[in-house]
């Protein structure tokens, strides 16, 4: 019996989106299901590296909210070190406008969408597998894709052998209009905010769009969720930019991020993208390079699968393998260290900014983690010789 589509995706955010489009435009009867009616508001810093930007290959003028050239990185608000580049280094989207874009181009190629319905189960039938909607609709196909988010419903009804996301990895993000972030400053305007120290295992930040600020906190917050709305609240105090330094709506999400525990993201046919895999950089908590490049791995995957009539998920295993976790095996290294010890990180920051400028090549794709962690490596040596040694090392005891 034939099924309704070739392929079925779930999840409309930027790994869905790139996995359709490509399907689409190979001549695979597609479609995109997402659960929200579109556009809608996601919560995402929405910060594109120039490596994104390369990689979806399309003209994002229309949803560009700035360009950023420089970087201002703090520790807990303070001690300032600001990188800047004579070119751009990234550019900032909203993702409601930025998903939708990313929708109209999929349909632009032939992908079908359908919004505002959820699928409430997935399951195998025959040689594929069939999706069951809200509206009661059953839809059928030969590969289903599982492009939606840190509580994948898909990555729940097939054996996947993904870690249980911890209830302590969270983000919070607020949208601050410049009417109310007044003492923001327009020098800042092309500039990144980057903050270290005071969120635990993660950062806070402050990227710059069209009409305001998007201010959050993302990390490791044991205890629960709750605590992290009080570091939240304490990083926009140490900021100073909102009179009486509140903020009127916060809103969270979870964290699926890489762990480097042989993460399985293939079922025969069915494949995870994004972070409905577990792909966010556990150093810099970047997904959407992660998501379009996984999508872009599992429509490669499939249409090689549609070649040579053999399973998609081996092919797609082994790409993401090689394309994906080996990179993200690297920035796991390096997260343990900077987390461990902030302080000495921001130090040896400090002490050789290029290694800042490393860091915004490894953003761009032109510098890669492993040359990273060397450099690091031989720059905390060097500090440890010096003059503030004992210092560092207090820092290292007590970061």
């Amino acid at each position: 019996m034939r099924s309704d589509y070739d392929v079925i995706v779930v999840g409309a955010g930027p790994g869905g989106t790139t996995a359709c489009r490509y399907c689409a435009r190979a001549g695979l009867r597609t479609l995109l299901i997402d659960k929200d009616q579109f556009p809608r508001y996601k919560v995402c810093g929405g910060c594109l590296s120039l490596k994104t930007v390369r990689l979806l290959n399309l003209d994002l003028g229309p949803v560009v909210e700035n360009t950023v050239s420089a970087v201002k990185f703090t520790y807990r608000a303070r001690d300032p070190l600001l990188i800047d580049s004579e070119d751009p280094i990234g550019l900032m989207v909203m993702r409601d406008r930025f998903d939708e874009f990313l929708v109209r181009e999929a349909v632009k190629e032939g992908s079908e969408f359908l919004d505002g319905d959820r699928v409430l189960e997935a399951r195998e039938l025959g040689n594929g597998t069939e999706v069951v909607l809200t509206s009661g609709k059953r839809l059928s196909c030969q590969y289903l894709m599982g492009a939606d988010g840190a509580e994948s419903l898909i990555a729940k009804s097939f054996p996947f052998s993904l870690r249980k996301i911890r209830g302590d990895e969270v983000g919070l993000q607020s949208e601050v209009p410049y009417s109310s972030a007044i003492y923001f400053k327009k020098e800042d305007l092309r500039r990144v905010h980057l903050d270290f120290g005071r969120i635990p295992k993660g950062y806070g930040w402050v990227f710059p769009k069209k009409e305001g600020l998007s201010i959050g906190v993302g990390g490791v917050f044991r205890g629960g969720e709750k605590n992290i709305h009080q570091y939240f609240r304490d990083f926009v105090q140490d900021l100073r930019l909102i009179p009486g330094r509140k903020v009127e709506k916060t809103l969270g999400h979870r964290l699926p991020v890489y762990d480097g525990a042989g993460q399985k993201v293939s079922y025969k046919n069915v494949l995870l993208v994004g972070d409905a895999g577990g792909m966010i950089d556990p150093l810099t908590g970047e997904g959407i390079y992660y998501a379009i490049r996984s999508g872009m791995l599992a429509a490669e995957a499939v249409l090689r699968s549609k070649e040579k009539g053999n399973l998609a998920g081996a092919v797609y295993q082994t790409s993401v393998q090689e394309q994906i976790f080996l990179h993200l095996q690297w920035a796991l290294h390096v997260s343990r260290i900077i987390y461990r010890f902030p302080r000495l990180s921001y130090r040896t920051l400090r002490q050789y900014p290029e290694l800042g400028g490393l860091c915004m090549q490894m953003l761009g794709g032109q510098a890669t983690y492993p040359a990273f962690v060397v450099k690091v490596r031989e720059r905390i040596k060097d500090l440890l010789k010096g003059k503030i040694g004992e210092k560092i090392r207090k820092a290292m005891a007590n970061p």
